[in-house]
């Protein structure tokens, strides 16, 4: 094999690197925050853990804890879920040796963009409509803003030639 094949070549990397654990982790993590958010909407009588304060419960109060009737822990772990789909397809051959990884990666980080959009929204909304903070979905936007600076590596190298080494038959 020559040092120069391409990811978009059929015999690339199946084998995960740093990155790529890194962005799992995250994933991982913001799954968790979404769905202890999504039982802290849904389950009568449940108080967030917020450190003290009651920020959390006032946002999960606000009429802007919905979008058309929809519950915004939903929607996170819908975009959370999504993300873990799109960083599993990395790994899956058929991804690979059909030129999609390239597809795969500019999808991942186009979902964490826009992610970022509407965590950096949702926090206007907390910091000058609602007047509360919640530490949970601070730590969801910190997440996806991990994800997304992650997944602008991840695009590139989705994108470059790839090392002998890395490559597999």
């Amino acid at each position: 094999m020559s040092a120069t094949t391409h990811a978009t070549d059929k015999s690339v990397s199946l084998r995960p690197n740093l990155l790529w654990w890194g962005m799992l982790a995250l994933v991982v993590a913001g799954l968790g925050v979404s769905a202890y958010l999504l039982w802290g909407y849904t389950t009568p009588g449940a108080v967030l853990a917020c450190g003290g304060s009651h920020g959390c419960e006032t946002v999960k109060n606000s009429p802007y804890s919905s979008i058309l009737g929809i519950s915004l822990p939903v929607i996170g772990l819908a975009s959370y879920l999504t993300l873990l789909a799109l960083l599993l397809a990395h790994r899956w051959r058929a991804v690979i040796q059909r030129g999609w990884l390239p597809y795969a990666a500019l999808a991942l980080f186009g979902i964490a963009f826009v992610g970022v959009l509407f965590s950096a929204y949702l926090t206007y909304l907390e910091l000058f409509v609602i007047y509360a903070i919640c530490r949970w979905c601070v730590a969801s936007a910190v997440i996806v803003t991990a994800i997304f600076v992650l997944s602008i590596f991840n695009l590139q190298r989705a994108n470059r030639p790839l090392p002998a080494e890395e490559e597999i038959a």
